[in-house]
Order: structure tokens, then C-alpha cells, then sequence
């Protein structure tokens, strides 16, 4: 299919964009922060994420340790595997196929994201602005230069294992990354999601400008916090988080990216509706769901559900997010990419016989794993537009 010329451009910018993530795989660094804190936190994203340094930075000698060369060494081949593979094809398309929408510069909402701001960077790669969730940790930045040789190969190696699903399969296996970021927290200075975003942060490039522990009240909003406090129990209806400033290559002003540690089921939400109200304000004109368990397919998400449906304007998904049934072809424009064979095995109750019956009329093809069904030739992506420009309030 024929692309416009914006599309064709957005599309040379993505694929600009990926080739840069190979070459900082490769060890190219981006171009120096504007101060020591947030050249420290740049260099130390790149440090866990397996990219080089330039040797005069304050953690030049860190970069030297034994377990940080081996680090390095072994996060790479996965890299490249995987963005070979899955990341730069997915942005690719996403760009040529679905990049010409004007909500795609966001704000995107990314409801049982993880610490995965991986996909979203690299299919929004316009926002500026990303609201994540999940029920992980916060975690906090961690201080590398105090560790041991043996604290400092034990948390590599749990930054590696962490990201092992996601570089394998394009997804997080969320209960267990859960139990194993609260154990990490016993047992080592790097835990939580807040290490993990810096290292996807890293791998696009990115100059990480600021990290700063945040908390969503009831009654005063987004507030401060101490990042060693949020592993505590939390007052009733305070959701702990955390607020990452960074910029891309040829960025002016910083962008944003927020994770909450929220649960966003029915429950949760009758106990905590500031949060919904947070992420209203802070916009959602994009929704992005991907490997979301089809906890959207349930009653007890209805909450959450309703509100995608009434402030979205695109929502990009895979199967596992709003069923098809809810985008009545009045309201919402359908385009199917992919396949659909049906959820794996263990999801086999969510099958939707109207996607399928959608699907076999038209789609379009990919080339790429995404998803559950995490093999090219099986998995699905569709994109929802909204008809009328204006979403319901």
C-alpha cells in the first residue's frame, strides 16, 4: 500500500531512530547531557543497559569492572538479536501503517505496561508525554559505584534475567517479574521498574534528564516522595511512582514519562478514582495494550475500560486488550493487522469469534513477533480510530 509523504517522512524518522538503538548498542554515544546529574544518570542508564561510556566520565572506572565489561558483553547479543528481529520491523510498520493519525503524538496511556517503555517509545516515538501502569514496584536509581564485585555481577545478572521475557518474546511475564523485583529488593541496590525504564531509556538514545520519586494523593495530586518510601506501605489512596525527564537526539525540551504502580481493576479504582482523573488530565489521546493478560475482557476492568473507550482517540492493541466488540464500526474506524489464531492456551477462554470473522475479511500482513503469540506469522495488532475527532467527555 502507497504511503503520503508525511508518512513516508515519519517513517524515515523511526527508521532513523532504530538504527540509532543499533549503533548505541554498538557502543555510539549520544551527545553529552547539560548537567554533571543528568550526565551521571545518562551514563548510568547506559552502564545497565550494556552500552559504552566514554572513558572520562565520573563512572569511567565502573565501566572497567569485571562485571560490567561481561555485562556489556552479554545484554548486546540479546539486544541485537531482538531489535533486529522485533523492535525496529514493529516501529516500522507502525510508522508506515498507522504513523499519519494526529493523535500518534500522543499523550499515550499504557495501561498494564510494566516497566515497558521499550514499545512504547519506539511505536510513539512523537509523544512526549507516556503514562505507564502496572502492579511492579518502583524501585529506585541505584548506586552501582558502592557495590562489591559480587553485589555488582548479581545485579546485572538480575537486570539481565528481568528482560530476558520481553527480548525473548516481546512481552513481560508480569507475576514473575513482580515476585522478582520484591525479592531483589531484599537482596540488592537495583530493584523495581525505575532501573528498567532507565535501560529502555538508554537503548533509544535517550539523555536521561531527570528521575524523581513521586506519589498521587487524593487530596493534593502528584506530590515529592523519597524513592527509599515507596516500597513502604502507602496511606490509604496514595499510588507511588516515579517521573523520568529525558530527550531524544535533536530534542529542545524534555519529555515525560510517569509509572504508576496502580491497580487499575474495578476495586482499585473505586479506592483510588484520582488516579484515572490524574491521567484525564494529563491526556490520553492515544491508548497502547499489548500482552495485558485480556484483563480488559473481564467485568471486574470494566472502569478502565469505559474510560479508553470514552477518552481515547486511537487505541493500538493487541487481542489481549478491549475486546473488538466494544469499537462499534459507528464510532471507531478498524484496521487489522496480522493474524489471529486465538490467545495461547492458558487465555483460550477470551477467543473472539467476531475478530475472527473480521480478520478473515481483511487484514494486513506483518513480519514481525508482537504479543502473546509472540511468532510473526500468528500474532495481531489493530488500530481503532475514532470516527468523530472529539472524544466523549
Amino acid at each position: 500500500m502507497s504511503v503520503t509523504k508525511a508518512m513516508r517522512r515519519f517513517a524515515a524518522r523511526v527508521a532513523a531512530g532504530c538504527a540509532a538503538i543499533m549503533l548505541l548498542g554498538q557502543g555510539v554515544a549520544a551527545a553529552d547531557a547539560e548537567s554533571p546529574e543528568a550526565a551521571r544518570l545518562t551514563d548510568l542508564a547506559r552502564l545497565l543497559a550494556g552500552i559504552e561510556i566514554a572513558p572520562t566520565s565520573p563512572l569511567g572506572a565502573l565501566a572497567k569492572r569485571q562485571a560490567v565489561v561481561e555485562h556489556r558483553a552479554a545484554f548486546d547479543q540479546s539486544w541485537s538479536r531482538f531489535s533486529k528481529q522485533r523492535l525496529a520491523p514493529a516501529a516500522q510498520f507502525v510508522a508506515q501503517q498507522i504513523g499519519s493519525q494526529p493523535p500518534m503524538r500522543g499523550p499515550v496511556f499504557y495501561p498494564f505496561s510494566g516497566p515497558d517503555m521499550l514499545y512504547a517509545l519506539a511505536l510513539f516515538p512523537a509523544a512526549s508525554r507516556f503514562a505507564l501502569t502496572g502492579l511492579e514496584p518502583v524501585g529506585g536509581v541505584p548506586d552501582l559505584q558502592r557495590f562489591d564485585d559480587r553485589q555488582l555481577a548479581a545485579s546485572l545478572s538480575h537486570v539481565r534475567r528481568s528482560l530476558n521475557s520481553i527480548l525473548a518474546w516481546s512481552f513481560f511475564r508480569t507475576n514473575d517479574m513482580k515476585e522478582d523485583l520484591k525479592a531483589e529488593a531484599r537482596h540488592s541496590g537495583v530493584s523495581g521498574v525505575t532501573p528498567l525504564l532507565m535501560v529502555f531509556l538508554a537503548r533509544h538514545g535517550a539523555q536521561i534528564r531527570a528521575v524523581d520519586a513521586v506519589v498521587l494523593t487524593p487530596d493534593r495530586g502528584l506530590q515529592p516522595a523519597v524513592a527509599s518510601t515507596l516500597a513502604q506501605p502507602q496511606p490509604a489512596g496514595h499510588i507511588p511512582g516515579v517521573r523520568i525527564a529525558f530527550r531524544l537526539e535533536h530534542d529542545t525540551d524534555d519529555r515525560l514519562v510517569h509509572y504508576f504502580a496502580a491497580d487499575v481493576g474495578d476495586r482499585g479504582l473505586a479506592a483510588t478514582p484520582h488516579y484515572l482523573k490524574w491521567v484525564e488530565a494529563h491526556g490520553a489521546d492515544v491508548t497502547f495494550v499489548k500482552s495485558a493478560s485480556y484483563l480488559m475482557h473481564k467485568n471486574y476492568f470494566s472502569t478502565v475500560r469505559s474510560f479508553i473507550l470514552a477518552h481515547a482517540r486511537l487505541v493500538v492493541q493487541d487481542d489481549s486488550g478491549i475486546p473488538i466488540r466494544h469499537f462499534a464500526s459507528t464510532d471507531w474506524e478498524h484496521r487489522l493487522f496480522g493474524t489471529y489464531v486465538g490467545p495461547i492456551p492458558m487465555f483460550q477462554t477470551w477467543y473472539q469469534k467476531d475478530m475472527k470473522a473480521a480478520y478473515d475479511r481483511a487484514s494486513t500482513t506483518i513480519s514481525f513477533g508482537i504479543g502473546y503469540q509472540h511468532v510473526a506469522s500468528r500474532s495481531n495488532l489493530q488500530a481503532f480510530v475514532r470516527r468523530d475527532p472529539q472524544p466523549r467527555s
